[in-house]
């Protein structure tokens, strides 16, 4: 509608989309004035309405009409919401879900999209559940592949615990020897809670005797692993999988337990010494772990976390001495050598490792097959010459010289 002083214009605002033309606090029907010249006014204060509002647009011509392509822009553009569901496995609802509800509300905050898990269903473990996801396309799509991953996490988990669980029948047939063992460290037992009743262990002046690095099984041929640590491609650590994974997974639990529910008296590190075993943290991790002294660096410790591989330093006021009943199981963390491949010049350059840490999935924990081929000794025992394999994709891939390029 035109009049002799100026123009009229009505606009239909969908409701979805008032709240993007008022804008927070006004801001964006104000800076359409603005620009525009022209007076915008909704007719009724119906905010949450779900139904359609007007806009009533008045000014010159030229600004009422540039104030109505403004705002029929923003109607435009606003993103599309939609709801799509997602069928999982029951078995991985746990992991989606997290504790307490955690990991779906960060991956709602993350995605953007509004993810909802009807929980209500008792048997789910046994069954499929539909994950109901709302948002935009995109952000749908970010959601669903984060949902995708903890699902492989999960799968992963379970196949390694699988795997455990088969070599159990044969870590508990009872062997003469191993009796043997269990009489020592009922022994070993007895001297610990002497020390612990006489106000905590000390670190003897003479080296520890520690347990010892994980062997290589005799008689295989390939063995699965995970490459748990990288130096560069010469120098390395893995994981057997294997029942000891297990075992290690309940050593963590017991430490992290006994180092932070209640701090024991007696286990603070005053004088460490090159080859010390303790009890450490790891850089952004809550759990303990059992660490060898590298070296001493003022009130500084160089550690190598010994059932990992990984390095790490830190103040010998934030470590505490490893207590006895904790050293029983041979150190998990293999070093070794990757076959028929070297350096050119001195030194891995950093691309070479970075290729290295890809082709290995370092730390992510995906089974590769390892062969020892050769060993050669080191300051921390023998280490195995290895020929990787991936067995991850449709076709099987040896990691040789051509892939790991200095």
């Amino acid at each position: 509608m035109a009049t002799s002083r100026q123009t009229v214009i009505d606009v239909k605002v969908p409701p979805k989309a008032v709240g993007a033309v008022i804008g927070r606090q006004g801001a964006m029907i104000k800076e359409i004035q603005q620009v525009s010249g022209a007076r915008v006014n909704f007719t009724d204060n119906k905010r949450d309405s779900q139904e359609e509002r007007g806009v009533v647009i008045r000014g010159t011509p030229e600004a009422a009409q540039m104030a109505e392509n403004m705002i029929r822009k923003i109607i435009g553009e606003l993103p599309v919401i939609v709801t799509e569901e997602m069928v999982v496995p029951g078995k991985c609802l746990g992991r989606i879900i997290g504790r307490n509800g955690d990991t779906i509300r960060q991956m709602s905050r993350t995605s953007k999209a509004k993810v909802y898990v009807d929980r209500t269903c008792d048997d789910y473990r046994e069954s499929e559940r539909t994950v109901t996801i709302t948002g935009t396309k995109e952000n749908i799509e970010l959601a669903k592949s984060m949902i995708q991953e903890k699902i492989d996490d999960e799968e992963l988990f379970r196949a390694k615990k699988a795997v455990m669980e088969a070599n159990r029948e044969q870590r508990q047939k009872p062997k003469q020897h191993v009796q043997d063992k269990q009489s020592e460290g009922r022994t070993d037992m007895s001297s610990s809670n002497h020390d612990q009743a006489n106000g905590g262990p000390e670190l003897s002046e003479s080296p520890q005797v520690h347990p010892a690095v994980r062997g290589w099984p005799a008689g295989r041929d390939y063995i699965e692993v995970y490459v748990s640590a990288v130096a560069n491609p010469g120098l390395f650590w893995v994981q057997i999988l294997s029942s000891m994974s297990v075992e290690l997974d309940n050593l963590v639990d017991r430490i992290t337990s006994f180092y932070t529910s209640e701090m024991p008296q007696g286990y603070d590190v005053s004088n460490p010494k090159t080859g010390d075993l303790v009890a450490a943290p790891f850089e952004n991790d809550t759990s303990w772990y059992r660490a060898k002294v590298m070296g001493v660096e003022g009130e500084t410790l160089d550690l190598l976390y010994v059932d990992y591989g990984d390095s790490g330093y830190l103040p010998y006021n934030k470590v505490r001495r490893l207590r006895s009943e904790f050293e029983a199981l041979p150190f998990q963390a293999i070093e070794c050598n990757l076959a028929h491949v070297k350096p050119v010049g001195d030194t891995w350059s950093e691309d070479s490792i970075e290729v290295f840490d890809e082709l290995t999935y370092a730390a992510k924990w995906k089974v590769l097959m390892a062969k020892k081929i050769d060993h050669h000794q080191s300051s921390m025992g023998i280490v195995p010459v290895l020929e990787l394999m991936d067995t991850n994709t449709d076709q099987d891939k040896s990691l040789k010289i051509m892939d790991v390029k200095n």
